[in-house]
């Protein structure tokens, strides 16, 4: 617990306190009977502190008498007495702060602002003011206003983990994902951080080195429920859904009263049909929470695969009423509606589920089923033909994740030969995959296969031309060939996509140089040192590049 006086302290740069919760004064409990004190009808000034103002009425006096009434939520009070004390001295850092806080403790964000940017102009140096200040902004969904406090913050303590990771999600929440993974990889990562680069990397398709990256996280703290929980999620979004059920059942049984470890092993068994353990755990789970949206949405799928169709009905709609906008809870409740002959209401949900993104075959053929009980014989057809469609399309995605898995073994044993045919098999399955195809093209290149690489290459930066790896390796092929244009037209694109690839502002920095074009390679090459300072390949390259510039004739 933290008193209001606990982080008065202007000068301190310890910090414990987690966002958004950042600077929370706590209530003072009182030892007998653990109520908070109630707050004082009136500002009345404590004696000792109302005979210094009168005889000496200071700037510290004023401090003193806001951090009482800090201490006893008096926030109104203490507004005053720090703005009398800032009557005195205006340009005071620390009471600019100390208003700001109670403004803040206030609830009245905005009105704390100004306060805290005066602090920070006064003082720089002092961490705290920048720590509100981009707390106040995340919390006002400011994100990149966020980020400039949250660096600033950093300059002055590069170790605080409440700036590490309010630098983090101001990126996330702008989007900047190759920002965010180039960031993270230069700090330590706690648990929280170790989530947010396994999101950026999702985010940027790079699912693999999501895996990995909570996978051996897992491996240094198994008994991080939060770690564990994202391992389980991302085994589900890679189909390795019993090595999925493995983890979280471990989890499960180290943590048996941990909710989130019970809805995380429950999400698995459902997952894998696994129903023996699922209904037992799905009964315990929504009768201890229920009115937990998981414990609904999971108790709802586990009562309409056993046939009780009124009791998923009553759970999926709460659980709709809750989250209304995720596909497959509303295909559920469609298909279990349209058991109930419900058929108006089915296919409301289920043409609702489509609409959102739902693929699976089951749902359009619950539609067509209605449809025809309905008597729209002709929309009854066109939605089996686009089940069988369906039921294509995710026979073809289970063989391309098989295949691509086991390629994946493959070129771990260094069998790259394998390794490509299997990729070769996956990707015709699936050939809009963009992200199989760059893995296909990754096998090639080990194979040595540079002009099966680069036609794999294209066809991947057609599918998704952001895909900055694929751009970057087709700038260096190109580059190769002496194809400095095209080269140059890759590594731009590949920067554009992802401003933080240090890797390729050097490739394209060495592509201007070769163009001649000294001024922009000077550039580039600096972009890349902004983003890695010690890079020793931009370093050499800036001085080679500098040179080459001064032998160029006048």
């Amino acid at each position: 617990m933290f008193a209001f006086r606990n982080f008065l302290s202007f000068r301190s740069q310890s910090f414990s306190l987690r966002i958004p919760i950042l600077l929370m004064a706590i209530c003072i409990f009182a030892a007998h009977d653990g109520f908070c004190a109630p707050p004082a009808p009136t500002c009345a000034k404590p004696p000792a502190i109302a005979a210094r103002l009168a005889s000496h009425p200071d700037a510290q006096a004023w401090i003193d008498l806001g951090n009482g009434f800090g201490e006893r939520r008096q926030f109104a009070c203490a507004q005053q007495a720090f703005r009398s004390g800032l009557r005195l001295v205006p340009g005071s850092a620390q009471l600019n702060y100390l208003l700001g806080l109670s403004l803040y403790e206030s609830e009245d964000f905005d009105k704390a602002v100004p306060p805290l940017q005066r602090s920070i102009k006064a003082d720089p140096s002092v961490l705290k003011p920048h720590l509100l200040l981009a707390s106040i902004d995340a919390r006002l969904a400011r994100p990149a206003d966020a980020e400039t406090e949250w660096r600033a913050a950093l300059q002055i303590d590069p170790s605080s983990e409440i700036a590490l990771r309010g630098l983090s999600q101001a990126l996330l929440a702008q989007g900047k994902v190759a920002e965010e993974i180039t960031f993270l990889n230069t700090v330590h990562l706690d648990d929280d951080l170790t989530i947010d680069l396994a999101l950026a990397y999702t985010r940027n398709g790079q699912l693999e080195q999501a895996v990995d990256t909570v996978s051996k996280a897992v491996d240094a703290a198994p008994d991080s429920v939060k770690l564990v929980n994202t391992l389980v999620t991302l085994y589900i979004k890679v189909s390795r859904t019993f090595d999925a059920q493995k983890i979280a059942e471990k989890s499960y049984q180290l943590h048996p009263d941990d909710f989130s470890a019970q809805i995380s092993y429950l999400r698995t068994l459902v997952v894998n049909g696994d129903w023996g353990p699922a209904i037992p755990l799905g009964k315990k789970v929504i009768a201890e929470n229920p009115n937990a949206f998981d414990a609904l949405y999971l108790e709802g799928v586990l009562e309409r695969q056993s046939g009780d169709y009124p009791a998923a009905r009553q759970h999926l709609m709460a659980a709709v009423a809750q989250d209304p906008k995720l596909a497959n809870l509303r295909a559920n409740l469609g298909i279990t509606l349209e058991q109930l002959h419900e058929n108006v209401y089915a296919k409301l949900e289920l043409e609702q589920a489509i609409e959102l993104g739902d693929k699976d075959p089951e749902t359009h053929f619950a539609l067509a089923n209605v449809l025809r009980a309905s008597g729209d014989a002709d929309g009854a057809r066109q939605e089996m033909a686009r089940y069988q469609t369906a039921v294509k399309e995710k026979d073809a995605g289970a063989l391309a994740v098989s295949k691509s898995s086991e390629a994946t073994l493959a070129l771990d044993k260094g069998d790259t030969q394998k390794a490509v045919q299997l990729y070769r098999e996956a990707f015709a399955a699936t050939p809009k995959d963009a992200l199989l195809g760059y893995k296909l093209s990754v096998a090639l290149d080990k194979a040595g296969d540079t002009d099966g690489e680069q036609a794999i290459l294209e066809q991947v930066i057609t599918l998704n031309p952001t895909i900055a790896l694929a751009q970057n390796q087709l700038g260096y092929l190109e580059s190769r060939r002496g194809n400095y244009s095209s080269a140059e037209s890759h590594f731009r694109e590949a920067v554009t996509s992802a401003p933080a690839f240090t890797q390729a502002w050097i490739s394209l920095a060495a592509t201007l140089g070769m163009e001649s074009k000294f001024p922009e390679a000077q550039q580039a090459v600096a972009n890349a040192l902004h983003l890695d300072p010690q890079n020793t390949e931009a370093q050499q390259l800036r001085h080679d590049l500098t040179a080459a510039q001064g032998q160029q004739p006048h």
